[in-house]
């Protein structure tokens, strides 16, 4: 059977529609039209349920309420429109049994827990057992108490209550015609329940409201229960839109309070702007000037001039100098004559120009003293950022100057001597500081690695190596080196890496070729003895040994060297890709052959 889940939800649409209007068979129609189309919904059989229940059709609410749950066991609500029809048919332990399957599912559905609770009392005729369990949300759901009908009795405390949570209901309330018909509905209950529930129904269709307050007194909001999956599956309400908020109106600009010289000056200032970003710097002072005439008492306008002196370059700096002292000793006086004029603010950006010129004179320390000052005036970001800035500079600078090659030359000669006297630890000083004056120097790493290795820091000893090796890759004995510091760490097959690199460079250079022999017999050593559980450890650490067992291939020859060592051979031979992993694996210890 084709199925069309467009259609389908387009019936399921006007079913909802339908049900919200509690016109109950007409919903069903639809909702049977959805399940024509796509009978494999689950949620099209639960709001059927819903609509039988609500006519009280307990029978075609519980085929379909147990075939919802037939399509989707791990759904609640389908074993709250099953419970809700064995109740009704008066099949309390079947009711119970459902309602607690479903509340193996939502431990914490309230609407499961009534319906259990009301089963049960039913079952044992305890007092009250005579309502509707109250979790049937959307169709189905009445209440009351014993002696009431199904409805119980009339409850102007729960109506009260009811009202108070819900305007709608409140409004209901002050209606003397629909309260005065809720009560003879109410009364019909204690002699003629079955009359009374008839009188229900029927009122249902002329005047809904009916319905609502009754359910209201049962604990029931029918808002929330028609935006449940009573008529909308399991689709969530959608939300009350909020009202789209005001647009609030802008304050309105503070008042300009500025003397006509101030806005005059302000004016100076602005072409000042213009003129210094074009690099017309004659013309910016001009303007600068004529700004400072019109109100002496604002240290914007000098700062600005300061600006200009330093962009013109080293010649005006201790012009500026002088300048910026000479603002800072007035402060006061200027604040008092033009309150602002020397705020905070201004007064922190005047240290950053003194700051700035120290910094391009190199004093660092006079620079960094007086961008700290800035920050105690004012704590800005751009302050902050020109501090960090100064100090990389700094650092930069003295490493620079700390350069000289000829005594880095001295201090590797004298690292060489205590390095002969077997002196390892004044030996790497001597280095430290070679390295320290000439950085670019690649025997001076080499020489450091060899007295990190006689002190057994072999890890540092191989990033001095490689440091060396990147400055000079033709360095021969830093790769005999460092084959031996990886021998020491028992990395093997990175030691015999280091001295095939090596023969690259020098195919006769006897340190690699004899370090390659022992690597090579300490090998087989290995493969014979016991398993080295450091070199291990190693190996598995090593990212290239790790890559290599992560490869299908790899693995599947390993298991084919166990099973059929003789074709695993051959396929070794045959794959140069294989022999070289195998030879790493063998190397690290990983594979053993004897």
């Amino acid at each position: 059977m084709s199925v069309d889940k467009e259609k389908a939800a387009a019936a399921k649409a006007l079913g909802n529609k339908e049900f919200s209007a509690k016109n109950f068979k007409e919903a069903i129609v639809h909702f049977t039209e959805a399940i024509k189309h796509d009978p494999t919904d689950h949620v099209f059989f639960s709001n059927r349920s819903a609509c039988h229940a609500s006519l009280e059709n307990y029978d075609d609410a519980l085929k379909d309420g147990a075939e919802c749950v037939k399509l989707k066991p791990d759904w609640a609500k389908g074993y709250t429109r099953k419970g809700l029809a064995e109740y009704g048919l008066r099949k309390f332990d079947d009711a119970a049994e459902t309602y607690k399957a479903g509340l193996k599912l939502a431990p914490e559905d309230a609407g499961l827990k009534d319906g259990l609770k009301n089963a049960m009392d039913a079952k044992y005729d305890l007092p009250g057992a005579g309502q509707m369990p109250r979790a049937a949300p959307g169709p189905g759901g009445g209440g009351g108490g014993g002696g009431g009908g199904m409805f119980g009795n009339m409850d102007p405390a729960a109506l009260a209550n009811a009202a108070a949570k819900n305007p709608k209901i409140a409004g209901y309330l002050a209606d003397p015609t629909l309260m005065q018909t809720v009560n003879s509905i109410m009364e019909l209950g204690k002699t003629n329940p079955q009359l009374q529930q008839q009188m229900v129904m029927q009122m249902m269709q002329k005047d809904p409201r009916v319905l609502e307050v009754i359910m209201a007194m049962q604990g029931i909001d029918v808002n929330a229960m028609q935006g449940a999956d009573g008529m909308g599956g399991e689709e969530e309400a959608k939300p009350t839109p909020k009202p789209a908020p005001k647009k609030e109106e802008p304050p309105p600009p503070p008042p300009d309070l500025r003397t006509p010289e101030q806005k005059e000056a302000d004016e100076f200032k602005t072409k000042g702007n213009e003129v210094y970003k074009a690099k017309k710097f004659e013309e910016a002072l001009g303007f600068y000037d004529k700004a400072i005439a019109l109100e002496p008492n604002d240290l914007t306008y000098y700062n600005n001039k300061n600006a200009v002196y330093i962009e013109m370059g080293a010649d005006h700096w201790d012009k500026v100098l002088d300048n910026c002292k000479d603002l800072l000793e007035r402060r006061y006086e200027i604040n008092s004559a033009n309150s602002g004029g020397a705020s905070f603010e201004k007064v922190a950006k005047v240290y950053v120009r003194m700051a700035s010129i120290y910094e391009k004179k190199k004093d660092f320390a006079k620079a960094k003293e007086l961008y700290e000052k800035s920050l105690m005036e004012d704590n800005t970001k751009n302050t902050r950022n020109a501090l960090r800035e100064m100090e990389r500079a700094q650092e930069k600078f003295e490493k620079t100057a700390y350069l000289d090659p000829v005594k880095a030359e001295e201090h590797r000669e004298k690292g060489n001597d205590f390095f002969k006297a077997q002196d390892w630890p004044n030996a790497k000083n001597e280095y430290d500081e070679g390295i320290k004056r000439d950085p670019s120097n690649a025997k001076i790493y080499s020489n450091r690695a060899a007295a990190l290795t006689k002190l057994a820091a072999y890890p540092d000893a191989l990033k001095d190596l490689d440091e060396c090796l990147k400055l000079d890759p033709t360095f021969i004995k830093a790769y005999s080196r460092k084959g031996a510091a990886h021998f020491y760490l028992k990395e093997y097959n990175k030691a015999l890496a280091a001295y095939a690199a090596g023969l690259k460079v020098d195919p006769t250079n006897d340190e690699c070729l004899k370090g390659q022999e022992t690597v090579v017999n300490k090998i087989q050593e290995s493969n014979k003895g016991e398993v080295d559980e450091e070199q291990i450890r190693h190996a598995m650490a090593d990212p290239e040994i790790q890559n290599i067992l992560k490869d299908p291939q790899i693995n599947m020859f390993l298991k084919q060297l166990q099973e059929d060592p003789k074709n695993a051979q051959a396929a070794m031979n045959k794959d140069p890709k294989l022999s070289e992993a195998v030879s790493k694996l063998m190397a690290a210890g990983i594979l053993r052959t004897g």
